[in-house]
């Protein structure tokens, strides 16, 4: 039997983005509450509008594209079908994270991955992105997202652009959800750094920081080691951000606490 069968779990994914996790949750035998401590709206308008039309007419010049995300896969992909219905034969691709590459692969795209822990870091160490000097590398991202990738490269002797795709918000509701939650979660599970953020934002403001003393699955021992600087007691850092990695930091985390 699961270590998970008969715990409750909050979720914090995006809505759009928590539907395969909390189905997961369930069948190991969990309650599963969702609080989405994040929220994606595309960008559709004014001046980062335009530059994304930009580099999306100029990916033919690029030599490497660089897919950060579930959503920088969907909406990216999106602004290459309506203006490259045949892609062109240059860029070679890159994914962060077993679910980024997996996007690509449904979209019938080849990629480039990291070894297990499938982050900026192990992508960055793959051989044929240590020696790119003068070539052209596109990221495709969310508004602000880190630079690490970038900076790296450009370090390298790479030239970088941004394709910024989409902001990640602080659900509106998220405040009041998380101040009339009554359940007695047993752990919590983040999937980014940011969500994480909101959901120490959200607990300081509503009062309900008995939450930071129950166990919390993190993606990457990074941001478990934020979780430690923002006050959460007992954070548990998985391999990779993708649902079996996280699942099993779950696991460890509950049998541990």
């Amino acid at each position: 039997m699961s270590v998970l069968a008969g715990k409750r779990i909050l979720v914090t994914r995006p809505a759009q983005r928590a539907g395969t996790w909390c189905a997961l949750l369930r069948d190991a035998g969990a309650a599963v509450d969702h609080i989405p401590m994040l929220a994606i709206e595309p960008i559709d308008s004014g001046a980062p509008l335009q530059t994304i039309k930009k580099r999306i007419l100029d990916f033919d010049q690029f030599d490497r594209a660089i897919f950060v995300s579930q959503n920088a896969v969907e909406f990216g992909c999106d602004w290459l079908d309506t203006y490259w219905p045949q892609l062109p034969i240059g860029p070679r691709y890159y994914a962060i994270g077993a679910a980024t590459a997996r996007a690509l692969d449904e979209r019938g795209i080849d990629c480039e991955r990291g070894g297990d822990t499938m982050d900026s870091e192990a992508l960055l160490s793959l051989p044929e992105l240590q020696k790119i000097d003068g070539e052209r590398a596109l990221i495709f991202r969310g508004s602000g997202g880190r630079t690490l990738i970038g900076d790296t490269l450009r370090g390298r002797g790479a030239r970088v652009d941004y394709c910024e795709l989409y902001r990640r918000l602080l659900p509106p509701e998220a405040l009041q959800q998380l101040q009339d939650y009554s359940a007695r979660a047993d752990a919590i599970a983040v999937h980014s750094g940011e969500t994480l953020a909101n959901l120490a934002h959200c607990i300081e403001r509503s009062g309900r920081t008995a939450l930071f003393a129950i166990p919390l699955a993190c993606p990457s021992e990074r941001v478990a080691e934020r979780a430690r600087t923002l006050g959460f007691a007992r954070p548990q850092a998985a391999r990779n951000a993708g649902d079996s990695a996280m699942r099993a930091a779950l696991e460890t985390a509950l049998a541990r606490y």
